[in-house]
C-alpha cells in the first residue's frame, strides 16, 4: 500500500487556567520542554513517557497536534499516552501545560512497528538487550553511556539500522557499530542523514549480531535520546520526478532499497544495490500545506517556503520514510542524460520545471533554450528544500556561435531575509533573477557544488525557470530570538508573536497579517508587515473576563487590504498596490538556543504543527498605548499616550520604550511614576522613514517581587515586560521641509524667544500652511499660530514660557507645520531644542 500525505501545521489558541499568572517575560517563569524520556510509540498502543525540562511545576496536561493521541497524567512530570487506532503515523508534536504556562513543542514519533524501551545496564555485549527485527528502541544516553542491542540474523539477510536522534530534536551526535559474535566490528557509521547514523548492509553467515551506540564523543545527557530501528523493510533513497502538476496522475519511479522493486544494476549508494519501483500517484489540488495534517518527518525552517506533499510507501514490513516532492508551477520537464557537456546540451521552451539529479561524480546538467531581449526569467535550483543532500549552484550562459559559451551570472546560496534565529528560512539553494540582455541562446549549466567529491541517487533537484511571479509565504514564531519559547497571556494583559515573511520573486509590497474565527474574550489587532520588511510584531489580548476554553484561530496574510488604495497611492513614491495574494501563516518553532545569546544570528528551528497560546490568571502590570492609529508624514514629532493598570501588588514605577520601531523612527523613553497611572512617551519620525504602513509596540518594565513558594517570607525582585497594544503607524511623504534656526533656544521663564523659519514646498504642494507649536504640557510653554502664505518662504514664530515653566532642557518640543493635500491635512514637525532658565 502506498500513501501520499500533505505536509502539515495547525495554529491553536489553547485557554485554560493554569494557576500562577504568568506575563510574557523572560525573567518570569515559562514552562519549557527540553527532551521526552522516550520519543515515540506505535498506533494503537500506550507508551509512558516523562518531561524533562524547566518550570514544569504544577504540569497537569499534554496538549497534541491531533486528537488521536491522549495523554494522562501519573505522577510528576510521567504521563502515559494513548495513541488511538487510525492515528497517523509520523511526527507529533507534544506540549505540556502547567503552572507556569504552555510549553515549546518536542516531537512525539507514532510508527508501526513493534517498540520497546532500553534497559540499563547495557553497556557491553554481555548485557546487550535483545531486540527483535522490524521493531524500533528507544533509548537514551546518559554521559560516557555505550548501549548495546543484540539480534539474531541469517546469512544473506539484507538489513537496514537506522538511529534517529538529530531529527526529533535530541543533542546525541551518535555513533553505531555492528559486530559479529567474536566482537569484531563488521561496519560502523556516523553523519549519514545529518548526523544521524545509518547502515545498510547483508550479513555474512547465521548467529548473533550485536549493534553498539554512543556518542561521537562519550557525552550524554537527558536530551540525548534516540530511536534506533531494525528492519528489513522499505527505504526510499529518492523519487523522481521531483516536482509533479497539481491533481494530475503522474508515474514516479521509487529509488531505494526494499521496496520489492526492480534491481537496478546502474545504481549504487554507498557501494550498496539499489532498487526501482513504479507508482502512479496523483498529487494534491493544491500544493499550499495543509493546516490540518501532521507530516511525516522533521520538517526545518529553510524548507518552510516549499510547496507540495510528502509520499511514503507501506509494506507488510513496515513503512518508509516519507521523501517530498514539489508541487510544480510550469510544465514539468524530465533531464535526460547525456547532458553534461555543450555538445550534449538538453533542449527545453520556458517557462519549465526540471526534475535531475547528479548520478555521478562531476556530474553537470546542462539546460539550452531560446529567449528575447527583456524578458524577466526567475531561474532557481531546489533541493536542500526537497530533503535532498545536494547543495545546487548554476551559471547562465549565452551561446556563441563557433565559441565558448559566454558567462552572464551564476547562484549558490540563497540567503536568510531576516527572520535569524526565530525562524531562518535561508538555505543552499540557489536563485537569480536574470533579465535577458539580447535575442538569442542561452543554457543553465547546473551541478553540486562538491561534485569532484560524490555522486550519487539520493541527490536530487528541481531547476524551476519561470517568468516573474511576485508572492510570499507567512510565517508565525514566539516573539524571542535568544530563548526556546511559547506564548502564554495573563487574562487583562497581552503577549506578543512574531510574524515573518518570505518574499519571493521580488515581491517587495506591504503584507496585513490578519486572525481569523478568534474565540469569545480574544483579540488580535490586525498587523502590518511594511513594503520591503521582513518582521512585524502581532499582539493578543484577552480580556479580564476571558473564560478558560480551547480555540482555534488562523493567522493570514494579505498583500491587498482595506484603504490602501485611498491612502496610500494618491502621492508620489508610494508602494503600488501589485498581486492580489493571500496566504495563511505556517507555525514555526526554534529547537535550540543560538550559541551566542548576545548576538543572535541563528538557530535551528522547525515548522511546528500547533502555534499554541495558553491563558492565565490577570498578571500585575498591563500598559496601552494610543492613539491604536498614527497618521504621519516625514518628519514628525510623536507623542503616544500611555496607561499602566497595576495588580497583585505591584506598585512599583513602570519604565517605557517602544520596540519594533521601522528604520529611522527616534526612540524615547518615560518613566510613569509608582504614583501615577499615566504618561507620555516621545518619539520622533524622521525624514528619512520611507513612506509606507507599519505596525509596533511599546514595553513597560518593573521591580517585582516574586517567589514560586507562595508562602516565602522574602521574594526576590524579577523584572516584568508587559507589551503593549499594536500600533498602527501610516508615513506619509512630506510634501515640504521645514528648517528652524532657534537663535541659540535659550528662553527664560516667563520670557519669549523669536525662532525663524525657513520652508521649501515639496511634490507639487504650492499652498498655505499653519505653523503651531509641540510641547508636553508641562512644560508650560506657548505660541500663537502662523500663517505662511503660498508666495512665503520664511517667517517669525514666537515661543512664550510660562512665569512658572520647570527650569531645564526641553524635551519633546517640535514646530509643526500643517499642510492640506488633497482634503487630508499632512503634518510635519522639526524639533525646537529649548533650554528653559531663570
Amino acid at each position: 500500500m502506498t500513501t501520499p500525505l500533505r505536509s502539515a501545521t495547525l495554529i491553536v489558541l489553547l485557554f485554560g487556567m493554569l494557576g500562577s499568572p504568568r506575563p510574557v517575560h523572560a525573567q518570569w517563569p515559562q514552562a519549557k520542554l527540553n527532551s521526552l524520556s522516550r520519543l515515540g510509540g506505535r498506533v494503537g498502543e500506550s507508551v509512558d513517557v516523562t518531561l524533562n525540562g524547566t518550570d514544569l511545576e504544577g504540569v497537569h496536561t499534554l496538549w497534541f497536534d491531533h486528537p488521536g493521541l491522549r495523554a494522562f497524567h501519573l505522577k510528576g512530570a510521567t504521563f502515559r499516552v494513548v495513541a488511538a487506532p487510525g492515528t497517523p503515523v509520523g511526527h507529533h508534536d507534544l506540549r505540556a501545560v502547567g503552572s507556569y504556562g504552555v510549553t515549546n513543542p518536542r516531537t512525539f514519533v507514532l510508527g508501526d512497528r513493534p517498540e520497546s524501551v532500553e534497559t540499563e545496564p547495557n553497556n557491553v555485549v554481555s548485557q546487550a538487550n535483545v531486540i527483535a527485527l522490524n521493531s524500533v528502541i528507544n533509548g537514551l544516553i546518559t554521559a560516557a553511556d555505550v548501549d548495546v542491542f543484540g539480534f539474531d540474523g541469517k546469512a544473506g539477510q539484507r538489513l537496514l539500522i537506522e538511529l534517529t536522534a538529530e531529527r526529533l530534536e535530541s543533542r546525541l551526535d551518535a555513533t553505531i557499530h555492528l559486530l559479529n559474535a567474536d566482537g569484531r566490528v563488521l561496519a560502523e557509521c556516523r553523519d549519514a542523514l545529518g548526523v544521524d547514523p545509518f547502515l545498510d548492509l547483508t550479513l555474512p553467515v547465521d548467529g548473533r549480531y550485536h549493534i553498539k551506540v554512543h556518542d561521537v564523543v562519550y557525552g550524554g545527557s537527558a536530551d540525548h535520546s534516540y530511536r534506533l530501528t531494525l528492519s528489513d523493510g522499505p527505504h526510499l533513497d529518492a523519487i523522481l520526478p521531483t516536482v509533479a502538476t497539481p491533481g494530475v496522475p503522474t508515474s514516479f519511479t521509487l529509488i531505494g532499497r526494499n521496496l520489492g522493486g526492480t534491481p537496478a544494476p546502474d545504481l549504487r549508494i554507498d557501494g550498496r544495490p539499489i532498487e526501482r519501483k513504479t507508482v502512479t500517484i496523483t498529487p494534491p489540488a493544491s500544493g499550499e500545506i495543509d493546516p490540518l495534517a501532521p507530516s511525516l518527518r522533521f520538517f526545518p525552517s529553510p524548507a518552510a517556503p516549499r510547496r507540495g506533499f510528502e509520499y511514503a510507501i507501506t509494506l507488510p514490513s513496515g513503512t518508509s520514510n516519507a521523501l517530498f516532492i514539489a508541487e510544480a508551477t510550469d510544465p514539468v520537464v524530465l533531464e535526460a542524460e547525456p547532458n553534461n557537456d555543450d555538445g550534449h546540451a538538453q533542449p527545453v521552451t520556458l517557462p519549465c520545471d526540471i526534475s535531475g539529479s547528479f548520478g555521478a561524480p562531476n556530474d553537470s546538467d546542462i539546460y539550452r533554450f531560446p529567449a528575447r531581449k527583456g524578458e524577466v526569467w526567475w531561474i532557481e535550483a531546489t533541493a536542500e528544500r526537497l530533503g535532498s543532500p545536494a547543495d545546487p549552484a548554476f551559471l547562465i550562459q549565452q551561446v556563441v556561435d563557433k565559441a565558448p559559451p559566454k558567462d552572464l551570472g551564476s547562484a549558490e546560496d540563497t540567503p536568510d531575509q531576516g527572520g535569524g534565529a526565530r525562524f531562518g528560512v535561508g538555505s543552499v539553494d540557489a536563485s537569480l533573477r536574470w533579465q535577458v540582455p539580447e535575442d538569442g541562446t542561452y543554457q543553465v549549466v547546473v551541478n553540486d557544488l562538491y561534485s569532484s567529491q560524490r555522486g550519487d541517487p539520493r541527490l536530487v533537484y528541481r531547476l524551476n525557470i519561470r517568468p516573474e511571479r511576485p508572492d510570499f509565504r507567512l510565517f508565525v514564531v514566539p516573539a524571542s530570538a535568544t530563548l526556546v519559547d511559547s506564548l502564554t497571556i495573563a487574562a487583562g494583559g497581552r503577549a506578543t508573536a512574531t510574524v515573518v515573511a518570505w518574499r519571493t520573486d521580488g515581491f517587495a509590497g506591504p503584507i496585513r497579517v490578519e486572525a481569523r474565527d478568534l474565540p469569545p474574550g480574544v483579540r488580535c489587532e490586525p498587523v502590518t508587515i511594511a513594503a520591503g520588511q521582513v518582521v512585524a510584531p502581532v499582539v493578543f489580548e484577552a480580556e479580564e473576563s476571558a473564560k478558560p476554553r480551547v480555540g482555534t484561530v488562523q493567522l493570514v496574510g494579505r498583500s491587498r487590504f482595506g484603504d490602501r488604495k485611498e491612502e496610500l497611492s494618491y502621492f508620489s513614491g508610494a508602494t503600488k498596490l501589485g498581486p492580489d495574494l493571500a496566504h495563511p501563516a505556517i507555525a514555526g518553532t526554534m529547537i535550540w538556543p543560538p550559541g551566542n545569546a548576545a548576538t543572535p544570528t541563528m538557530a535551528p528551528a522547525r515548522v511546528s504543527r500547533g502555534f499554541v497560546l495558553a491563558v492565565v490568571e490577570a498578571g500585575p502590570l498591563t500598559l496601552t498605548a494610543s492613539p491604536q492609529t498614527v497618521i504621519v508624514a516625514q518628519g514628525h514629532q510623536l507623542n503616544l499616550a500611555l496607561a499602566v493598570a497595576r495588580r497583585n501588588a505591584f506598585a512599583e514605577s513602570v519604565t517605557v520604550t517602544a520596540a519594533d520601531l521601522p528604520a529611522n523612527v527616534v526612540n524615547g523613553t518615560a518613566t510613569i511614576a509608582k504614583t501615577e497611572t499615566t504618561g507620555t512617551l516621545p518619539l520622533f519620525v524622521a525624514k528619512t522613514v520611507a513612506p509606507g504602513e507599519y505596525t509596533f509596540l511599546v514595553r513597560g518594565t518593573g521591580p517585582f517581587p516574586f517567589s514560586k513558594d507562595p508562602n516565602a517570607k522574602t521574594k526576590s525582585n524579577i523584572t516584568l515586560n508587559e507589551p503593549s497594544n499594536a500600533i498602527r503607524l501610516v508615513v506619509r511623504p512630506a510634501p515640504l521641509t521645514l528648517t528652524v534656526n532657534n537663535q541659540g533656544g535659550a528662553l527664560k521663564q516667563g520670557g519669549t524667544l523669536e525662532v525663524d523659519l525657513t520652508i521649501a514646498r515639496l511634490g507639487g504642494f504650492a499652498d498655505n500652511l499653519t505653523v503651531t507649536l509641540v510641547a508636553p504640557p508641562a512644560l508650560k510653554l506657548s505660541a500663537p499660530p502662523v500663517t505662511i502664505s503660498a508666495s512665503q518662504t520664511t517667517a517669525k514664530f514666537v515661543v512664550q514660557a510660562a512665569a512658572d515653566s520647570p527650569v531645564g532642557a526641553g524635551a519633546g518640543v517640535a514646530v509643526r507645520a500643517v499642510a492640506t493635500v488633497r482634503g487630508e491635512p499632512i503634518e510635519v514637525d522639526e524639533p525646537l531644542v529649548l533650554t528653559l532658565g531663570k
